[in-house]
């Protein structure tokens, strides 16, 4: 293995307790939504009713949900985690000195960050897989899952690798990890509206501006939550939400052709954004610790 830090991370996290805990704490949940799911349709068919099959596609779609957010919920903490044992023992001043350490050391994080949330979420598949025997799914569906977790792990561990990197103080980058991730959730969704209400303003209500309109469309495709929107889709088969959201600036989204391009484009949109944190994390790296 070339990545020194990685290795020694590694090692660390196998003899740690916080990951098996993780896992079991994790698969405890899953479990518990899943029994009940398995209550409330045993139920259902002994009292005869019609039970629609679309009920168990949103069934396993709020399982793959809890999965995904818990992505967001728990990377601010186990980033912490990870940055923790340096800053306390002061190594980063000692790194500092040697030449290329702030790519290697970054690398390190985003791949531990990857393949824990990839351990959380193998963990999870006889879980969630059991639900897919009531939904009829295809494995790809669990496929296109995994993805979605890869996707969002790399684009909110980049986040969180950002803030932890160029300040020393734990709080500060804990609060400037929440905050992106809500200027990215919110924000956006929050521009997106003042542009298009200025712009109605402007034109006295008569139409929305072509320009403002693709504004709108690149500020959504920089959010988290079209990428969701694309995997919400491809379980369900419905593009309905996003197609009047979009409307509601200015947007023909009904074709076939634009979902294909704005779904790839907003996972393209989430890999680059967390790209450019990650390169923003190796130059501004701070070795000081401040805590």
């Amino acid at each position: 293995m070339r990545n020194p830090f990685l290795k020694v991370q590694l090692l660390i996290e196998g003899r740690n307790m916080r990951l098996p805990l993780t896992v079991i704490f994790y698969n405890a949940i899953l479990a518990f939504m899943m029994i009940l799911f398995m209550v409330l349709n045993s139920e259902t068919f002994q009292d005869g009713y019609y039970y629609d099959t679309l009920s168990y596609i949103h069934q396993f779609l709020i399982l793959s949900s809890i999965q995904l957010g818990s992505v967001f919920v728990l990377m601010p903490f186990y980033v912490s985690s990870l940055f923790l044992g340096d800053r306390e023992n002061h190594m980063m001043e000692q790194f500092a000195m040697i030449p290329g350490v702030n790519r290697q050391f970054i690398q390190a994080k985003i791949g531990l960050v990857l393949m824990n949330n990839s351990l959380l979420f193998i963990s999870g598949i006889p879980i969630v897989g059991l639900s897919c025997v009531y939904t009829g799914l295809s494995f790809a569906k669990m496929i296109r899952l995994g993805l979605m977790v890869l996707l969002f792990s790399f684009w909110s561990g980049a986040v969180a690798i950002f803030f932890y990197s160029v300040s020393g103080k734990q709080m500060w980058s804990f609060a400037g990890t929440l905050t992106a991730h809500l200027v990215f959730f919110i924000g956006t969704i929050v521009v997106i509206e003042l542009l298009r209400n200025g712009s109605l303003l402007a034109t006295r209500g008569i139409s929305i501006p072509e320009e403002v309109s693709w504004i709108c469309l690149l500020l959504l495709t920089l959010n988290p939550l079209a990428s969701y929107m694309g995997y919400y889709g491809n379980i369900t088969g419905d593009n309905e939400l996003i197609s009047v959201y979009c409307s509601h600036f200015g947007i023909d989204a009904s074709g076939r052709m634009f979902s294909l391009l704005f779904f790839k484009g907003a996972c393209l949109a989430c890999i680059v954004t967390a790209v450019i944190f990650l390169i923003l994390a190796v130059r501004n790296f701070k070795s000081e610790s401040s805590l």
